[in-house]
């Protein structure tokens, strides 16, 4: 039996490295746990992405050197995300190394090597949140098109003062009273605003916020703390969406036009085409919001891809 491994750190290889698992390691490999290898004298550490029977099916004719030790076997990649990590790999033509580096945070690797980090915790939180200002008529519209509908992708195009922030709120309490998880996607530059007031008023602290400015440990402590369910509220920026969600049922993304919900850095993505892919593979629900949306969101929604949702009218109180 061999394994297929994707490597922590950057190596010469783009779809991972094949290694010989030992028959005294058979029993406990799994897809996904963390083991050890030796990497040109070196010991490192990497993901096992693939296990293979036959050796034939790859073509490779050298000496195979063998995985030396099960670190963790509980697999840190879970659920849909296995097929993102290989989507991004593809679509975005960066090797996969690359890819897995935005699943995983630097402190979550130190401590998965360590063996400090347990995946075993259980966690019973389950929220009931009553949301009673009223909507208007056009935004209860909106809100229950979004829950009732068996579309799972929308773009809303809203105007000034038209106060869709309340829609999201609506929302966000629907899903989470279902114990679901909801994540909410603002631009960084405008983390601080109207919108973070809002939701954190009516959720206080069960609003998990996350930005630039959180430390790499407590970016470890939030990653258990939405693969444990524990966290269902997640305010943040395009990083949020590769953090390992287990009932993620809606995806919000805020000005979806932005610029920054585009890394020019490797490896380069677009979070709305991220959000897609997530959605196909997911089913959940995905709402892109903006009063000014993208050329290329206007065209899903002129090609019938995206629903749209029209909130043309200002708030009156």
């Amino acid at each position: 039996m061999y394994a297929l491994i994707i490597p922590f750190w950057k190596t010469f290889d783009e779809q991972g490295l094949t290694y010989k698992i030992p028959d005294n390691l058979l029993s406990g490999i799994v897809l996904w746990c963390l083991v050890s290898i030796p990497l040109k004298n070196n010991l490192e550490y990497g993901i096992i992405y693939k296990i293979i029977d036959n050796i034939v099916d790859m073509d490779v004719k050298i000496e195979i050197k063998s995985i030396l030790e099960i670190i963790n076997n509980n697999p840190i990649i879970n659920n849909y995300r296995l097929n993102l990590l290989e989507y991004i790999s593809i679509n975005y033509f960066t090797p996969i190394h690359n890819s897995l580096n935005l699943f995983l945070p630097k402190n979550l690797k130190e401590k998965l090597i360590n063996n400090k980090l347990d995946f075993l915790k259980t966690w019973d939180y389950r929220y009931n949140f009553d949301f009673d200002k009223s909507l208007t008529k056009a935004q209860e519209s909106i809100f229950q098109d979004i829950i009732d509908s068996r579309e799972n992708k929308f773009l809303l195009f809203w105007v000034t003062w038209s106060w869709k922030t309340e829609i999201y709120i609506k929302l966000i309490q629907h899903y989470i009273n279902q114990d679901k998880q909801v994540l909410l996607l603002i631009p960084e530059i405008i983390l601080w605003n109207q919108i973070y007031k809002k939701i954190c008023q009516v959720f206080w602290d069960d609003v998990l916020l996350l930005n630039s400015t959180v430390s790499e440990a407590k970016k470890t402590n939030y990653f258990l703390d939405v693969y444990h369910n524990k966290a269902k509220i997640i305010l943040w920026t395009r990083s949020a969406l590769f953090y390992p969600y287990n009932s993620l049922w809606l995806i919000i993304i805020d000005e979806e036009h932005d610029n920054s919900y585009v890394s020019d850095q490797s490896p380069r993505y677009n979070s709305v085409e991220i959000a897609n892919k997530i959605t196909e593979i997911n089913n959940n629900k995905m709402l892109l919001a903006s009063w000014t949306p993208s050329i290329n969101s206007m065209y899903k929604a002129v090609k019938w891809e995206y629903k749209l949702l029209n909130l043309l009218e200002k708030y009156k109180k």
